[in-house]
């Protein structure tokens, strides 16, 4: 399968900003948008209409879209009104979310794998048009259909991290989208647990979407790259999930100091516990011969749909911008 590149967006900067840079990294080939549902910023799927009217061309994915905060019906609705404006597909990439900010919500993570296989089943029952009927424990559907036909195909991403979530993706979806953070080792070791449990359930592990987000920083000089993704990384690497990612890299890693200086909101002390070791392993960062090396190993690894999330003020961004460009003109020669 071809590599497919794609762009993030956190939600974090204005609506308007987004769009601006949207439409500048389609035009530098990245056919893949990104949006993510953080829970307090920008709404994913009102951006992904934005991106969608500016690129009708452009893949636009919302990401993550929880099943504790989201109910399929008034989803299906969501994503096949964005596909009637454009002529490219539209995905979704479907995750468990954010515990806190869920709990924030009031919502507990209860039976993920359960909650995202409901979810994505019912995903698939509504898009079809006809009357949809589900008795689930999660979700019911009772009749419930749209009523118009979504003109493209909806590609179904499940967001994974742990081995009994990636082997769901497997099962049930059209493709896989891996936590930021992963090193191509890890990135590696989970894909080929996908490809396994692809092939007991009878599918061809060749014909799954591979996608993994990836912290991603540009300069010419390399360290203001390594100083842009540190803190990112100190922030996600306090999850005890990533233990066995760590451990994959053999990178030494001092994760209990990192969790306790979080705890105490010592980002500073946090940043300072990620080595330069760290960086190269689990992310995209340096001098644009650097980056190209990086992203190699992450392609190696079996990812062919790379989701950039792209750092830095202009100067950085510009360099972004310059190394999407190449990159794509070099998978499509």
């Amino acid at each position: 399968m071809a590599v497919r590149f794609g762009v993030s967006f956190d939600g974090f900067e204005s609506t308007v900003a987004a769009l601006d840079i949207a439409r500048r990294v389609v035009a530098a080939g990245a056919r893949q948008l990104w949006m993510a549902e953080h829970m307090g910023y920008r709404e994913a799927m009102v951006t992904s209409m934005g991106f969608r009217m500016n690129d009708p061309g452009a893949v636009v994915v919302p990401t993550a879209v929880s099943p504790y905060l989201w109910h399929p019906s008034p989803t299906a609705m969501s994503l096949a009104t964005l596909a009637e404006v454009g002529t490219a597909p539209v995905g979704i990439a479907v995750g468990v979310g954010n515990p806190l900010f869920l709990g924030e919500s009031g919502k507990t993570v209860d039976k993920p794998v359960r909650a995202v296989r409901e979810f994505v089943e019912c995903l698939r029952l509504l898009w079809t048009g006809e009357a949809a009927r589900y008795q689930g424990e999660m979700f019911q559907l009772a009749g419930a259909r749209l009523g118009f036909k979504p003109p493209q195909p909806l590609i179904i991403y499940v967001a994974a991290m742990g081995e009994q979530m990636l082997a769901l993706g497997a099962r049930i979806a059209d493709g896989i989208a891996l936590s930021a953070g992963l090193s191509a080792q890890f990135c590696k070791v989970s894909l080929e647990r996908v490809s396994a449990s692809a092939r007991e359930a009878g599918r061809d592990p060749a014909a799954l979407r591979r996608a993994s987000y990836l912290f991603f920083a540009v300069s010419e000089d390399g360290k203001t790259a390594f100083d842009l993704v540190r803190p990112k990384l100190a922030f996600l690497l306090r999850n005890k999930a990533l233990k066995e990612n760590i451990e994959t890299t053999g990178v030494p890693i001092d994760q209990e100091r990192i969790i306790d200086a979080i705890s105490r909101r010592d980002m500073a002390e946090a940043t300072r516990l990620v080595s330069d070791d760290a960086v190269e392993a689990f992310s995209i960062a340096g001098t644009p011969h650097a980056c190209r090396d990086r992203l190699q190993a992450f392609i190696d690894s079996g990812i062919n749909e790379p989701v950039l999330m792209v750092m830095g003020e202009r100067a950085e961004r510009e360099l972004a911008l310059a190394f999407i460009s190449e990159q794509t003109k070099n998978a499509a020669a």
